[in-house]
């Protein structure tokens, strides 16, 4: 007979068992791993994210591609994807930190998604581990209306530094360029990084995609001072996993990615554009998730 007073047995989420099977097909492909509780609840954030842009690109499904659910997800590289991302103690849940992309392998014929690392989550991750200790970082578009004077450290300034006003906050007038300041702890090791509107133009001839810049131009401008910015940054290796961090951004520099628009303030949501359709031979194609990354 049942006890119908006995006490059910608690059942893993689907983020636990998705924490636990990273943990398996990792150890699996790379070598033994052990998720710290933080670790997990990272993971289990990191599920939660992908469920939900798994969710949503399928709603958004192209007909023809294959269905786009976990069954045809490839597991294998999510899982190493989703360490690297772990290690670098990014949590998927804070907006702007990490944005799932999924595109279609023709070779496994499974889904890849594609963690892509946003803007909040690469300064996360950088400031944390910088040799010299931050403080703060600002990232701010310059238009002809506003006042902007750079200070470089040196017999009448002891510091690097700027003015910056904006006059005519409603009508700014058109784009100049833009600039990075990195605040440390110690002022004197303030770093101010100027990018013209020349120099932008060069990365954008570089851009894979020059659809972003020709639709979101003030957004990928702001994404690439931000980029030049955490370059500026001296990494020390005893505080973070180089490793992931490498993977991390190698995964970022993927040629058949699309080039993601950028807020056009930090505070700003994520911008929702198409994913478009890989046309190289043997890539994976991209499928339309309705979130692309802000960086």
């Amino acid at each position: 007979m049942t006890d119908k007073n006995a006490l059910a047995e608690r059942k893993q989420t689907p983020s636990e068992r998705f924490a636990l099977a990273v943990e398996r097909q990792f150890s699996g492909e790379v070598g033994n791993l052990h998720f710290s509780p933080y670790e997990k609840t990272l993971a289990q954030h990191l599920f939660i994210k992908v469920d939900a842009a798994i969710a949503e690109a399928e709603a958004k499904r192209k007909e023809g591609f294959a269905p786009i659910v976990w069954e045809n997800v490839n597991m294998r590289k999510l899982a190493i994807d989703a360490v690297n991302r772990v290690q670098l103690g990014i949590d998927a849940l804070i907006p702007g930190s990490v944005y799932p992309i999924a595109y279609f392998n023709g070779k496994t014929k499974k889904y890849d998604i594609d963690l892509r690392v946003g803007y909040r989550g690469e300064l996360f991750y950088k400031v944390s581990a910088s040799v010299k200790p931050i403080r703060n970082v600002r990232i701010e578009l310059v238009y002809t209306t506003d006042e902007f004077t750079v200070y470089k450290a040196g017999v009448t300034s002891r510091l690097e530094g700027y003015d910056f006003k904006i006059t005519h906050p409603f009508a700014r007038g058109e784009l100049m360029g833009g600039f990075g300041y990195i605040e440390y702890e110690d002022e004197k090791d303030n770093v101010l990084v100027v990018l013209s509107k020349a120099e932008i133009e060069k990365f954008r001839g570089t851009a894979k995609n020059s659809a972003f810049w020709a639709d979101w131009y003030e957004q990928m401008a702001y994404k690439t001072i931000v980029h030049r910015t955490m370059g500026k940054i001296i990494i020390d290796p005893a505080k973070i996993n180089v490793t992931a961090m490498a993977q991390v951004e190698a995964d970022g520099n993927r040629p058949m990615l699309p080039d993601e628009p950028a807020p056009a303030s930090p505070d700003d949501p994520p911008l929702a554009l198409p994913v478009e359709d890989a046309t190289v031979d043997d890539a994976p194609d991209a499928a339309q998730t309705g979130e692309e990354e802000p960086f």
